[in-house]
């Protein structure tokens, strides 16, 4: 499968731009970023910052919300990711920065230097291939060939693995520790200065886009997930060099971003690697998350996810056969209940995610739903607040019931009934834009506050990005309301179509 390093310059700027890159989340399908991207590439074109700046005095990093946030639900208590949408001029710049002939062989040949035998990097952003939905579901496929696979196959060689991770990697990142990874530590502070160096460029405009900030860079595309592998891979090189020093050399390690699997016959040298790969992390500003962190001998069973395991052990309630799947339960009620019971032990896990795309594929085949609709929508809600990741595929299957309801009225009460059970998760952008889809075409639609359902909604004055800094003849016109293509949200809503939503083909 190729990655973004296997591309030449050129068709590296234009996959950093295509809008599924751009922003990474899942959004409805008449949300899209093309419009804003291409506006910017043809009227900025070869131009630099300094010539698109309303004062050359003034930077980008002097305003606040030059990015726009989303927040994203983790799980089903306390804790949230902030998702940004890079300023879209600015991320055509870096874009143009980083794609440029001399700059892509100088990343190429740093990823070439920084590569280490003994550690198997499956992360770098990777090309959709013809049979990929999207970059993300090629990704998700190299992850399961390349991590879960592979540990099964590394545990005929070794007897011990230790799995850790980063925690916060994204937010943890130093921008100043993108030119050591170009340079090196001390390469890169004595040449702190030399504004034209690639390291030193990626830095700065790091720190545009977060108001000055240098802890930190905006997750949510792919080309911060790039910029991440650079850092990720100077540590890694950095572990090896120190491994070596202390003659360690029969361990291999997996990482995938900022997961780690280390596999070693001998748990005394395993515990050494833990230590040396933290000492070298902290360096960098880093923690390992001591929550998601431990050192088995069952290399087999911990291989695989415990959500995995849980449902091989138990029987699949799902069996394919051709082209058709069933279900070896009686009905959908007890599919239901079932995926229910599954998210209350594993919730957020990708088994659950699986389980709910199935469910919502066989429910698109059903011409009439047996049982009452509206014990499946509040079955199917509930799972949905208690695994914020599986929200976009229940909101689809809540479409397709909702669908089932024969008057407006009913159709209108149960989703503010549902609207009101989501109001746990108040001001959570990225709930509010997808519940928009099912509620847009509703006589008194529901007001949301995320900033992209007001454009949905073509309400007048608002500003995803803040482009006070930018030269009014390079902003006038900019597009912002084409990021919703209307004739596809009359055409799509309220149902979710479940490809909308769905990384995989089930069928």
């Amino acid at each position: 499968m190729q990655t973004v390093l296997d591309l030449s310059y050129s068709k590296a700027r234009k996959y950093f731009l295509e809008s599924q890159n751009y922003c990474n989340l899942q959004l409805p399908v008449y949300i899209d970023f093309k419009p804003v991207l291409d506006y910017v590439q043809k009227t900025v074109d070869k131009k630099e910052l300094k010539d698109i700046l309303k004062d050359p005095k003034v930077m980008p990093s002097n305003f606040e919300n030059v990015n726009h946030k989303i927040l994203i639900k983790k799980d089903a208590l306390y804790s949230y990711r902030p998702v940004q949408l890079i300023n879209p001029y600015l991320y055509y710049l870096l874009v143009k920065a980083m794609t440029n002939k001399s700059s892509w062989k100088e990343i190429k040949d740093r990823f070439t230097i920084l590569r280490v035998p003994n550690i198997e990097v499956a992360s770098i952003p990777k090309v959709k291939g013809a049979a990929d939905k999207s970059h993300s579901s090629a990704s998700v496929s190299f992850w399961w060939e390349h991590v879960e696979q592979r540990s099964l196959e590394l545990a005929l060689k070794y007897r011990y693995m230790f799995v850790t991770d980063i925690t916060n990697c994204y937010g943890a990142i130093y921008t100043h520790s993108i030119a050591w990874a170009f340079m090196g530590k001390n390469v890169a502070k004595a040449k702190r200065q030399n504004q034209g160096l690639l390291g030193n460029i990626i830095d700065h405009y790091m720190q545009y886009m977060q108001y000055g900030q240098t802890n930190g860079i905006p997750q949510g595309s792919v080309l911060s997930d790039f910029i991440a592998e650079i850092v990720l891979a100077y540590a890694d090189k950095e572990v090896s060099e120190r491994l070596n020093t202390e003659n360690i050399t029969d361990y291999y390690i997996i990482r995938y971003r900022d997961d780690y699997r280390i596999f070693s016959n001998s748990k005394e040298d395993i515990e050494r690697i833990a230590f040396f790969l933290q000492e070298v992390l902290s360096g960098l500003n880093f923690q390992l998350n001591a929550k998601k962190t431990y050192l088995t001998e069952d290399v087999i069973s911990e291989s695989i996810k415990p959500d995995k395991r849980a449902y091989i052990s138990g029987g699949p309630i799902y069996r394919k056969s051709q082209k058709r799947i069933y279900s070896t339960l009686s009905n959908l009620q007890q599919e239901a209940l079932f995926i229910h019971q599954f998210s209350k032990q594993y919730p957020n896990s990708g088994i659950l995610i699986k389980l709910l795309t199935t469910f919502a594929h066989r429910l698109v085949k059903k011409f009439a739903v047996c049982g009452d609709v509206r014990i499946l929508i509040s079955i199917f809600t509930d799972i949905a607040l208690s695994s914020p990741k599986s929200y976009k595929i229940v909101l689809a299957i809540l479409s397709k019931l909702i669908s089932k309801l024969t008057t407006t009225k009913e159709r209108k009460q149960i989703v503010k009934d549902i609207y009101m059970r989501f109001q746990r998760f108040p001001n959570i952008g990225e709930i509010q834009i997808w519940m928009q889809h099912i509620t847009y075409k509703l006589p008194h639609s529901i007001s949301y506050t995320e900033d992209i359902c007001k454009i949905v909604n073509k309400e007048p004055g608002v500003e995803l990005w803040n482009n006070d800094w930018v030269n009014d003849v390079y902003k006038r016109t900019f597009p912002q309301y084409k990021i919703c293509t209307d004739w596809i949200r009359d055409s799509f809503t309220p149902i979710i179509d479940i490809d909308e939503v769905s990384l995989f083909d089930i069928y």
